[in-house]
């Protein structure tokens, strides 16, 4: 898919759509309850339509009505099956653990680079704990004990052992070795499991998990969306006056970190009970450490290239890893709007000025083609971006929203 991207003024009021971190995360904590839970999805993103089916391939019955998915656990598969977890990470380093947990003999599958992001330190600590889990094809059955596992490439493997360690038949114990990185995601994991009356409790290296689950509610509300609110509040925060509502201040999410950040660049940045509001200020550069929030690097990298002087995205390293190569996709991204961009030990640096309109591959990465969009409203010239159904990975109705707010965008099959 084609979009045609004019320069144009980014103003008005959007409600962001729930969080598909927070949707991975309920869907999944409502299938070990064993209970029949609703979760709100309005405008499901891919990603959470993975994860939804590959529940149901592990026993689950799940139904889709009026933007909500509702589901139960019901008989484990008594045989070996196929997970497809489509390009979700979440998806893959939640549930194969669950698999484990479970007895659940499972090949799992999808599509994209998926199959070749890292997932060897959480199979190495399932395999030694009773999984049997050969490349992506798990059998076997974990017992409980401590699971030492190093979260330094991602903090999806303690999210994942959290979950299935809620499901063994005695207390566990997760010791986390290395740098832990994009914590938050963590937090919030137990913060929907907490909610579904899961024992978790810190410790000093980790946390202690007793066995449980139990559901109090039957209808679930993900809350608004930081990591995809990021973009619309970027606009204005680059050629316009942008309202975001759905938001929540106190929430887990990293991603909210956007605010800080824009309030670095010189935007004028206001939140109330009405949502959140971001100007257009005068703009500046900018350092900002992305350990716990890779998901902003590339647009924050968008909003460094329009501030005049060199901006420093620091500790980037594991932006190689995710959905694309995406310290490469900033660089061509920021290159082809004529900024000059360089990867240097782990940081991007970007020396920042006017950018111009131009063709831009979204590289099969959702977060590449949104942050392209946001670049080429605000640019000089027309632009082009290539490959934009990525969108729909993680935001379905984004080109839509961005229409809404006053963005020339002409979408083209």
């Amino acid at each position: 898919m084609l979009v045609k991207i004019s320069p144009s003024r980014i103003e008005g009021t959007i409600e962001v759509p729930p969080s598909k971190s927070y949707a991975h995360r309920l869907l999944i904590a409502a299938y070990l309850s064993g209970e029949r839970v609703s979760v709100l999805c309005k405008d499901p993103s891919e990603d959470v339509l993975a994860t939804a089916g590959a529940l149901r391939s592990m026993g689950a019955e799940v139904s889709f009505s009026d933007n909500t998915i509702t589901l139960k656990r019901c008989a484990l598969p008594a045989g070996r099956i196929s997970v497809d977890c489509g390009e979700s990470g979440s998806t893959l380093r939640f549930l194969l653990p669950v698999a484990c947990a479970l007895g659940i003999k499972a090949d799992f599958t999808g599509r994209g680079r998926l199959l070749s992001r890292p997932v060897d330190a959480l199979t190495e600590v399932l395999n030694a704990h009773g999984g049997k889990v050969c490349g992506l094809s798990v059998s076997g059955k974990l017992t409980p004990g401590v699971y030492e596992i190093d979260a330094s490439l991602s903090s999806q493997y303690v999210s994942g052992l959290l979950f299935a360690l809620c499901m063994l038949d005695g207390e566990s114990e997760i010791a986390i070795k290395g740098e832990r990185v994009s914590a938050p995601y963590i937090d919030m994991t137990v913060e929907v499991l907490k909610r579904f009356g899961a024992s978790v409790a810190v410790t000093a290296n980790g946390f202690k998990v007793r066995p449980g689950l139990c559901c109090k509610e039957e209808f679930f509300i993900p809350e608004g969306d930081w990591s995809n609110a990021a973009f619309a509040l970027t606009a204005g925060a680059l050629c316009g006056n942008v309202t975001v509502t759905g938001l929540s201040s106190a929430s887990c999410q990293g991603d909210r970190r956007i605010l800080e950040v824009l309030e670095m660049l010189g935007a004028k940045v206001t939140a109330d009970k009405n949502g959140v509001n971001v100007q257009r200020g005068e703009l500046r550069p900018v350092s900002a450490d992305i350990t716990d929030i890779p998901d902003l690097a590339q647009i924050i990298a968008v909003a460094a290239a329009f501030a005049p002087g060199t901006s420093v995205i620091k500790n980037a390293a594991r932006l190689k890893i995710k959905e694309s190569d995406r310290i490469s996709a900033v660089i061509s991204t920021l290159g082809a709007a004529g900024i000059s961009a360089q990867y240097s030990g782990s940081d991007i640096i970007i020396h920042g000025g006017a950018p111009h309109g131009g063709e831009f591959s979204g590289g099969k990465d959702h977060r590449t083609v949104m942050s392209a969009a946001v670049l080429a409203a605000a640019a000089r010239g027309d632009s082009v971006i290539s490959g934009a159904e990525a969108v729909n990975k993680s935001y379905p109705a984004f080109f839509k929203d961005l229409v809404k707010l006053g963005g020339k965008a002409d979408v083209r099959i």
